[in-house]
């Protein structure tokens, strides 16, 4: 336990007194600078910082080790522990600028125990006594877990909107470079959480998130040039393990990000396969203009509403005629053209875009084989409109093998999953996809929705509450809870909550029909009636999925009207009869010839 409870005053004569670093500290004791930081945290080492922004610089003075030496008897007979090489956070040995430690900051973790050093001795022994089998149990290596990295958004130096959208997109990109650089031993935190979390203190951001290094930076643009100052943090002591610093023309901000990664991967010694180095090495230059409105493209499609995702089209468009070889926003276009088309988004008619999605993803894929965003948005494209699953399955695999940080490929299969009725393997990749991205509600709307397709109706409705407690916004959390409830027979309470989820998303069409059909299920016909008519006046100028109309007449038991309008949705190739082998809400039409005899022609019998 640390034995000074506040700030020691400064020593006579300071100048020739001080030590500058841990390297001087730990050559003045005559000790491993690990175990010297090991004092200071568990002995009350008397060790200063001087603060400067977030890092401080670390310094002692003679006068005051001596003090501390003399008031400890057993200081000569403590023996360095020896260095841990398996050690997965890194070596802090050489580094003297930390992060500054926060008040409010969660404390460091507790270095290990002697008792482990005198387990290693005891090793020792039984090897030189001949009892070779002891000793090789007891001296096992430690395997390193999994390292964790978080990138925060980096800041831009700059008032302009557009610089910051700029900047936030190349925290993006920045994150997706890091999470292929080695899957096996990298896991890279989702820029949503990373998000979430920029304002938290260092020792929070690793306890929250079991995260080794932090990653954060500014960029700055003037004329031409793009530099990046970045800091990767170790976690363990908050010390600032690796400084980086890379400027580049505007042109060759793919390098300049390469660059960024590689020197990264050489300081927490990933291994890169040579496939990987390579890619790294290639990097050419890219049209200044179509690089911005890709960034752009990325952060309305992140949006995910519909005007956003209207507008990330407009952004990959440009992109591409600016450059046209340029895979990524080929594989931007083909999501964007994918989600927009999608219920509850329908914000375009999937017979109009979705070939365009097939065939921006294909490009992409031509120009890029090993570009996971590729591989991911054909694997979309082949789940949601040419309903070829197989097809899926695999390019989700090729996806994920070449970058396991993607959440949101593995978002996507999990949805492909449940369709399938492969309940515990979608909770499991959804599982997956949140310990990449813990606070993202897209993730915990899918998690609700899978126990909703499941029949786990309690489940469902506890979890959806509890995420709307920390996101009272996720509109389709709202739309889960009340078909759970409406499932559970909770009539009032779910139409409450569909009337409250409708008013917030200005009467959406989605919430016309979930509200039309918890009427018309709850026995108010004249409600359900109502929207039907108003989806018609609304489909004479907008797309308004056919879906929507079959499952308000499904909920009044009109089998002929609901399977015409299903059999309109089967022409127009809405995504969301994928669901309809396992959507409850579908259940009166089980027992329908015609109902099975679209799911086979969907491809789910």
């Amino acid at each position: 336990m640390s034995q000074s409870s506040g700030p020691i005053p400064f020593p006579s004569g300071a100048d020739s007194d001080r030590l500058e670093s841990w390297k001087e500290i730990a050559s003045y004791l005559k000790r491993e600078v690990r175990t010297v930081q090991r004092w200071e945290k568990t002995e009350g080492l008397p060790v200063r910082r001087h603060q400067h922004d977030k890092l401080a610089t670390v310094f002692a003075y003679k006068s005051e080790l001596d003090a501390w030496r003399l008031s400890r008897q057993d200081y000569d007979r403590e023996i360095d522990p020896p260095e841990d090489h398996e050690n997965p956070y890194g070596n802090a040995n050489s580094n003297d600028i930390e992060t500054a430690n926060p008040p409010d900051s969660e404390p460091p973790p507790r270095p290990r125990s002697f008792s482990t050093y005198l387990l290693v001795a005891a090793g020792l022994l039984a090897l030189i006594a001949g009892g070779y089998g002891v000793a090789k149990f007891l001296m096992q290596p430690r395997v390193p877990k999994k390292t964790r990295l978080i990138v925060l958004p980096f800041r831009c130096l700059g008032a302009d909107a557009a610089e910051a959208a700029f900047c936030e997109g190349l925290t993006q990109t920045m994150t997706t470079q890091l999470g292929r650089l080695d899957p096996d031993h990298l896991g890279v935190i989702a820029p949503n959480t990373a998000s979430a979390v920029k304002d938290y203190p260092i020792g929070k951001i690793g306890t929250e998130l079991q995260v080794q290094y932090v990653l954060e930076g500014t960029v700055t643009r003037s004329g031409d040039q793009v530099r990046i100052d970045a800091q990767l943090i170790q976690v363990i002591d908050q010390t600032l393990k690796h400084a980086i610093v890379f400027s580049h023309d505007v042109g060759d901000i793919l390098a300049l990000q390469n660059d960024v990664a590689q020197s990264i991967a050489g300081e927490i010694r990933l291994t890169l396969s040579p496939s990987e180095h390579e890619r790294l090495e290639s990097a050419g230059k890219i049209d200044p203009a179509a690089y911005e409105a890709y960034l752009l493209g990325l952060v309305a499609w992140n949006s995910r509403t519909p005007s956003g995702l209207v507008k990330s089209v407009d952004y990959f468009n440009e992109a591409i005629q600016k450059s046209p070889n340029f895979a990524l926003a080929y594989s931007g276009l083909a999501d964007a053209y994918s989600i927009a088309s999608a219920v509850p988004t329908d914000a375009m008619e999937p017979r109009d875009v979705m070939p365009k999605a097939n065939a921006a993803a294909q490009h992409a894929l031509s120009l890029d084989p090993k570009s996971a965003e590729a591989h991911a948005a054909l694997a979309l494209a082949n789940q949601s409109f040419d309903w070829n699953f197989p097809a899926a399955e695999q390019e989700y695999g090729r996806a994920l093998s070449i970058n396991p940080s993607y959440g949101s490929a593995r978002q996507w299969h999990a949805l492909l999953l449940m369709a399938q009725g492969r309940h515990e393997e979608a909770l499991a990749e959804i599982e997956r996809a949140r310990t990449l991205d813990p606070l993202s509600p897209v993730i915990d709307s899918s998690r609700i929705q899978a126990y909703y397709f499941a029949r786990h109706y309690d489940r469902a409705i506890d979890e959806a509450r509890k995420a709307l407690e920390v996101e009272p916004g996720m509109l389709f959390i709202y739309y889960h809870l009340g078909q759970s409830l409406l499932q559970k027979g909770n009539f009032a309470d779910a139409i409450a909550v569909l009337n409250k989820a409708a008013g917030m998303s200005g009467n959406s069409n989605v919430f016309v029909m979930a509200l039309g059909h918890a009427n018309a299920v709850a026995g108010n016909r004249a409600e359900a009636q109502k929207a039907v008519a108003e989806l018609a006046a609304r489909a004479q100028k907008n797309y308004v999925p056919a879906l929507y109309t079959a499952a308000i007449y499904t909920g009044l038991g009109d089998r002929d009207n609901a399977m015409k309008w299903l059999e309109k949705a089967f022409e127009e190739r809405t995504e969301y009869l994928i669901f309809f082998n396992v959507e409850p809400m579908a259940d009166p039409l089980r027992s329908d010839p015609r109902f099975q005899d679209l799911l086979h022609r969907i491809g789910l019998k």
